[in-house]
């Protein structure tokens, strides 16, 4: 692709939306990214939407910033910001005279971490989802399903109508077994029932007694040690703790009336004050 080519691209579609057109609006249009107001103003139907798609919105306001400097269109901060080719802009459109040296950079990405792991997510989709909140929503179903094995079809948690939806929703598989090492199963992620061991690799039960006692035997605990039961630990000091994280988190149904005695135990006995240090 040529400097002058690519600068057609943009001068065409600033042209063919009759300069009513932003910056940030013509890097969606020459990427094909229908937005709710470019399907407004009827951009989503010119010949050049989605002509650039090649190069991510990033890379777009890369070739930008070139062309103003090189006086091919210039932004009219008095009309909305809008863009107005200029002299210059019309002759490289009508193909009489070329441009060289636009520079397209080099595509960006967004990162985060996640259980010790860098995610990396190419740019051209890291705005079609919000990623962090999509791996920590499956993070806490790994996390907390001790019932039994589910499987989640990807197809119900990547929405029609997002964008570049088939490469969001195969990055998200990726992710699946790359952060959790959940087995995939066409567009389905296989969520295994989640056990739990004790410090000598002893399956923890959980525990069998009614609530009031359950309560009970945490409280007389806590009183004894200074602390809250901790996972690594015996079997029955496993099953206390492991029945006193599952209320907190609503994986153990209880009543009104015993999630509010269990919130006032809490308070009485913050964790922070009696502080597990496992």
């Amino acid at each position: 692709m040529t400097s002058t080519q690519l600068a057609q691209m943009a001068l065409s579609a600033i042209f063919r939306c009759k300069e009513q057109v932003s910056l940030f609006e013509l890097s969606y249009i020459l990427c094909g990214r229908s937005t709710q107001r470019i399907k407004q103003k009827g951009f989503d139907k010119i010949k050049t939407f989605g002509v650039g798609n090649k190069y991510s919105k990033y890379q777009w306001h890369y070739i930008f910033i070139q062309m103003i400097q090189q006086d091919l269109f210039v932004i009219d901060y008095e009309e909305s910001y809008h863009l107005k080719i200029t002299d210059k802009g019309q002759q490289v459109l009508k193909g009489e005279i070329e441009i060289t040296d636009l520079k397209t950079g080099q595509p960006a990405s967004s990162t985060f971490t996640k259980n010790g792991l860098t995610i990396q997510i190419d740019d051209e989709i890291s705005e079609s989802v919000d990623w962090k909140k999509l791996i920590d929503s499956l993070n806490w179903i790994v996390y907390w399903n001790y019932t039994s094995k589910k499987r989640l079809d990807v197809n119900n948690i990547i929405p029609p109508g997002t964008y570049e939806r088939e490469r969001v929703k195969q990055r998200y598989l990726e992710l699946a077994q790359q952060v959790y090492n959940l087995t995939i199963d066409g567009e389905e992620i296989i969520i295994p029932q989640k056990v739990d061991y004790d410090m000598y690799g002893n399956v923890v039960q959980p525990l069998s007694l009614p609530f009031d006692e359950c309560l009970e035997k945490l409280r007389h605990f806590i009183e004894a040690t200074g602390r809250y039961p901790q996972m690594k630990a015996v079997s029955e000091e496993a099953a206390l703790r492991k029945w006193y994280r599952e209320v907190g988190h609503g994986i153990l149904y209880v009543t009104p009336e015993e999630k509010e005695k269990f919130n006032k135990f809490t308070e009485q006995y913050p964790m922070s004050k009696y502080r597990n240090r496992a």
